[in-house]
């Protein structure tokens, strides 16, 4: 069914604007600020913001995970896409089944995720890049301790063996918390000197990705981004400010969101959740950085 949701104000930008969408079923057809010809059906959305779903990170599955473990980590919390990734891997015959674990660990569950690796500084080899590259893992999560370690990396080398797909290197220091600041200066200013792909910190848990993040792991536009042909998912909060001053209100100051809809299908009203309405599914990223 084509439907229009009219006087949405969308976040976008680090900012909300006021927008209209015309919609079929779960897929976005077009964005306009209203369609005054139209004679859709509409749903008006003015007493509400409207975010696209969120996208969190998943820090290595648990060991255990049931319903309540995505209700109360991700959906109760308007994210419906997860990047998760493996535990460490130190060795290349450790790959695949640490990618099983992870995809396990989302059987079943109605999220979509994208799977990406862990590894100490030591692995970051270039038979360790070519196979993650042929696996089309799209980041790589770098564990160094000190500055020295990433010094005796080859990085000409690195860098070649990433083209073309450029899957982003993401940082965790794993040493003396009181260092990390420097550590991870001392980090994006070697990478940025090498010309490698990167994220200058690393990615928090259970709380939306910004969208630069998102364009850099390739996440984004496929979701995190409501565009003309993009997915109909995202979160509706009721709005307590007057639309006057809704531009201004930062996402960070968005309190649980009232109605979370996943391609086009309402599966969370209030703390009533939908559970399997939309089956989750394994997203394969085949351009990361492609829109950095």
């Amino acid at each position: 069914m084509t439907y229009i949701i009219e006087n949405a104000m969308i976040y976008k930008e680090n900012q909300f604007v006021k927008t209209s969408l015309l919609v079929d079923e779960e897929k976005i057809l077009s964005v306009q600020p209203s369609f005054p010809k139209y004679r859709y059906m509409k749903m008006n959305t003015q007493n509400f913001l409207l975010t696209p779903s969120y996208v969190f990170f998943l820090d290595s599955p648990p060991e255990k995970t049931d319903k309540s473990f995505f209700l109360n980590n991700f959906l109760l919390r308007g994210c419906t896409t997860v990047i998760a990734s493996t535990r460490p891997v130190e060795y290349l015959q450790e790959l695949q089944e640490a990618k099983e674990e992870v995809r396990n660990c989302f059987f079943g569950s109605p999220l979509d995720f994208v799977v990406i690796t862990k590894i100490p500084v030591k692995s970051l080899t270039v038979p360790f890049i070519q196979r993650a590259k042929r696996e089309k893992l799209p980041a790589i999560i770098v564990q160094f301790q000190n500055l020295k370690e990433l010094y005796k990396i080859p990085w000409g080398w690195i860098r070649e063996a990433m083209f073309p797909y450029n899957s982003p290197l993401v940082p965790e220091f794993i040493g003396n918390p009181e260092d990390e600041r420097k550590m991870l200066e001392g980090w994006t200013k070697i990478l940025s000197r090498e010309k490698i792909p990167h994220l200058t910190s690393p990615l928090p848990q259970f709380e939306p990705l910004k969208t630069d993040c998102l364009k850099q792991i390739g996440v984004y536009p496929i979701k995190g981004y409501l565009h003309p042909g993009g997915e109909l998912s995202y979160n509706l909060f009721l709005q307590e400010k007057t639309s006057s001053t809704a531009t201004e209100i930062s996402r960070s100051e968005l309190k649980q969101p009232v109605v979370t809809v996943h391609k086009g299908k309402i599966i969370r009203v209030q703390n009533r959740v939908f559970y399997n309405v939309v089956p989750g599914e394994e997203l394969i990223i085949n351009r990361p950085s492609f829109f950095k």
